[in-house]
């Protein structure tokens, strides 16, 4: 069970990385304001994942 969350987590971290970095690049080429709540939504999911992670 144990396995199955930590392969569960690295996928959600990988995706809403994929989320952070394809919305920071839109957010580079064309500035608008769904590409701006597609990075920063990502940024604040993944810094709640890593805190969660990391707080035990």
């Amino acid at each position: 069970m144990t396995r199955f969350r930590f392969v569960l987590r690295a996928f959600a971290v990988a995706l809403l990385l994929y989320m952070l970095i394809v919305g920071g690049q839109s957010v580079l080429d064309d500035p608008n304001i769904d590409t701006l709540w597609l990075s920063v939504i990502g940024a604040a999911l993944l810094t709640f994942i890593v805190y969660q992670a990391t707080k035990k």
